[in-house]
């Protein structure tokens, strides 16, 4: 089983990027090794759209992100790949927690309440934090 999760390099740390969109790098882990690849996003994109189905014939199963635009969750979804919400900016913390069974698998209502959210926290006045 193969895990991917979209990577930015702040130039100290990687860590989760907020979606593949702005995502420079992209981790996928082997399960079966317990080691890591790295990629440039640039290159799984396929330029028309098919980033699910690239993923999915490169044998990744599941996606962890921090945010996944409801239209790609239903590409990804289709396409049979599992995606799960990141529950820390660490990407070793999400791949243990992804171990443990331990993060929210991203569906349609989890995405589409996500959604509404404008990204910056004093946009509104719930204590989300996302």
């Amino acid at each position: 089983m193969k895990i991917i999760l979209p990577v930015i390099d702040n130039g100290f740390k990687k860590g989760i990027a907020r979606s593949f969109h702005n995502a420079e790098l992209a981790c996928i882990y082997h399960c079966s090794s317990e080691t890591y690849e790295w990629l440039a996003t640039k290159k799984l994109n396929p330029g028309n759209g098919g980033l699910a189905e690239v993923l999915r014939q490169i044998g990744i199963s599941a996606v962890i992100s921090k945010q996944m635009p409801l239209m790609a969750l239903g590409f990804f979804t289709e396409s049979g790949l599992a995606v799960y919400r990141a529950g820390s900016e660490s990407i070793e913390e999400n791949i243990s927690l992804f171990k443990a069974n331990q993060l929210e698998l991203l569906t349609s209502a989890s995405a589409q309440n996500a959604g509404s959210c404008s990204g910056s926290c004093t946009a509104c006045n719930t204590s989300c934090n996302s």
